[in-house]
């Protein structure tokens, strides 16, 4: 009887383990957002997510060092310079939401002589309409066309790109099937001034150039491709190089308003489906009042006394939250009693060890850059351009990158002193410092 209680005992607890690690795997906080579709920090430049694009925007932040670059974050139609010289409208993300004014902007800033670039899986109908107004025979723009693949090809001409990059949707660096967006090619007739640049699989037009007055629009159907995990990729980032080597030298104006989800772009091109946007159609009787000052002030502070009764008409009918005692951490305790320990003994070395394994684990995290200690060695298996890399992405110089790694190789490799450790420390800590 003894010996059937234990055996339950033990099974229970079993039970137990086991359904706390599925519910930590299952629950526990994640690391990443694999998902593209409309959730918070898709594409959106703040977000170092694998589909945002936090790469992108920095690298165009200093593309161009002797031209301004400006964030367009209210409105385009208050934002937009009318005439700018050779300037260039960048909006990347799933679709886009322009009302009347701000479309009008955009068309007058390209008519001027610049240039805008709209990487997006959908196009409102209201811009084609100005860019596609002589149409092909039997061609009526009919917005993107979308098909499934795990895998597609990208070219352009081979004097930018050698070969076709391979581009493909992943979640946890697995590749799954994505709807991919084309441009017909029947809206590419002889006689009218837009013409394909770039295809997907080699027939499917996914970059074109449409003109307008003496500027011109660049069309690009996959905004995937410049998220930042296709950044990181060597191959894909040869495709997004030579995407941006069609933009003129000049101001670079970044949208960061008018990003709107796939659906509410597809939406409002079938129906006219202002209620699906964010936005308020010019027309509306509230674009009038926020456009007045005094009635913009009196209708903010309508909705911040609303806002107010309801927190404090809320807080009285709550019940008193108890105080509760704050948690004591004794980790730091324990690691702080532990580093004491190695350095009073002297043993040097294994510090040196321990700063490079957390040296190793800070980047895995920030940059999602892989490398680990080789158990025989000691010493960090590095990729063949992982240094490149990693002064790429953190903008720190190279030579300071290889200095740490010298450093630590020659405290692994004979016995440190003390000033090694000190001066290993002190590098690594610049290092983060300069990090961007």
């Amino acid at each position: 009887m003894k010996s059937r209680s234990t055996y339950l005992l033990i099974a229970l607890a079993v039970l137990a383990i086991l359904t706390v690690l599925y519910w930590r795997m299952l629950k526990g906080p994640k690391r990443f957002d694999w998902r593209d579709a409309w959730v918070p920090g898709a594409y959106s430049e703040s977000s170092r997510q694998p589909y945002g694009t936090q790469i992108l925007y920095r690298l165009l932040h200093d593309y161009f060092p002797e031209h301004r670059f400006v964030d367009v974050k209210e409105n385009v139609a208050e934002e937009l310079p009318v005439a700018a010289d050779s300037g260039t409208y960048v909006c990347v993300g799933e679709a886009l939401f322009l009302d009347s004014l701000s479309t009008a902007r955009l068309l007058d800033f390209v008519r001027a002589g610049n240039t805008a670039f709209l990487s997006s899986k959908t196009i409102p109908f209201d811009l084609m309409f100005h860019l596609y107004y002589e149409e092909c025979p039997d061609a009526v723009w009919n917005d993107y066309e979308l098909f499934s693949d795990s895998v597609v090809t990208a070219t352009l001409p081979r004097g930018l790109l050698p070969s076709a990059v391979p581009l493909h949707y992943a979640r946890q660096n697995r590749k799954e099937e994505y709807r991919w967006s084309f441009i017909e090619s029947r809206f590419f007739c002889a006689g009218l001034p837009q013409h394909p640049l770039g295809y997907l699989n080699d027939s499917l037009v996914n970059f074109a150039e449409f003109s307008y007055g003496e500027g011109r629009v660049y069309l690009h159907t996959t905004p995937i491709a410049l998220s930042n995990y296709h950044l990181l990729r060597p191959q894909s980032r040869l495709y997004a190089e030579a995407l941006l080597s069609y933009l003129p030298e000049g101001d670079i104006y970044w949208d960061t308003y008018s990003r709107v989800p796939e659906m509410v772009g597809r939406m409002r091109n079938q129906e006219g489906g202002n209620q699906y946007s964010r936005q308020l159609p010019a027309e509306h009787p509230l674009s009038y009042i926020l456009r007045q000052p005094p009635l913009a002030w009196a209708w903010y502070l309508l909705i911040a006394l609303a806002l107010l009764y309801l927190i404090f008409r809320a807080k009285r009918r709550q019940r008193i939250i108890p105080v509760l005692p704050r948690n004591e951490n004794s980790s730091y305790e324990f690691i702080r009693t532990i580093a004491n320990l190695h350095f009073r003994e002297k043993n040097y070395q294994n510090l040196c060890i321990q700063n490079m394994r957390l040296f190793l684990a800070q980047i895995r995290e920030r940059y999602s850059m892989v490398a680990q200690l080789d158990p025989d060695t000691l010493k960090p298996r590095l990729e063949a351009d992982f240094i490149d890399r990693l002064g790429q992405v953190s903008e720190v110089p190279v030579r300071q990158i290889q200095d740490i790694f010298t450093q630590y190789a020659a405290a692994v490799q004979y016995d440190p002193t003390e000033d090694m450790l000190v001066q290993l420390h002190l590098s690594m800590d610049a290092f983060w410092k300069k990090a961007k």
